[in-house]
């Protein structure tokens, strides 16, 4: 007499549903990485282009200083510069700290305030 030993089906079923559940969490995982590197370039762009015009207003008014000493302490003048979200309006403000020391400071101009332009040179 042979006993017949019956075998259990279904264990394919479940390595499918093992495999299928190990692949939708490293997609996830691997999605969220993705995500967040996005966000993080989209915020480096938009920083950029908010900080293109303050960087170049700040460097007309480092090659201003070189051509000499504002003529007040502090210095307040206005520069409008093209930017790459339009037209840009920037007060900068020189303040002598001693010596030939000078700190230059770069902000938005407000509305309702125009300062006086940037001249082309300082006279010595």
């Amino acid at each position: 007499m042979r006993i017949r030993t019956r075998t259990r089906r279904g264990y394919a079923m479940l390595a499918v549903l093992a495999f299928v559940i190990l692949f939708v969490s490293l997609l996830g995982v691997a999605y969220r990485q993705t995500a967040s590197s996005l966000r993080l370039e989209k915020a480096r762009s938009a920083q950029a282009v908010r900080d293109a015009g303050a960087v170049h207003a700040l460097a007309r008014a480092m090659a201003l200083l070189e051509t000499g000493r504002p003529p007040s302490d502090p210095c307040i003048r206005g520069v409008t510069l093209e930017t790459p979200a339009g037209p840009r309006a920037y007060t900068v403000t020189f303040t002598s700290l001693g010596d030939d020391n000078w700190r230059v400071g770069v902000a938005p101009t407000g509305d309702g305030v125009a300062p006086a332009p940037l001249p082309t040179i300082f006279l010595p």
